[in-house]
């Protein structure tokens, strides 16, 4: 079961950056598929604080 607490969700924002600087830079042609790998980015940035911040209590 999934347990937010609010200071928890501060993590969201930087890792959503972060994947959507990484996926962003990605070199292709159009400006729709860099706007697609940009919100590729920060879904899969999300995800990844989501699953980093329900392994941490399991961890210790």
């Amino acid at each position: 079961m999934i347990r937010l607490i609010m200071d928890n969700l501060l993590f969201f924002v930087p890792m959503a950056i972060a994947g959507i600087i990484l996926c962003g830079e990605v070199p292709v042609a159009s400006k729709l598929a860099r706007g697609s790998l940009r919100a590729i980015g920060a879904v899969c940035g999300a995800l990844l604080a989501l699953i980093i911040l329900e392994a941490i209590p399991a961890l210790l």
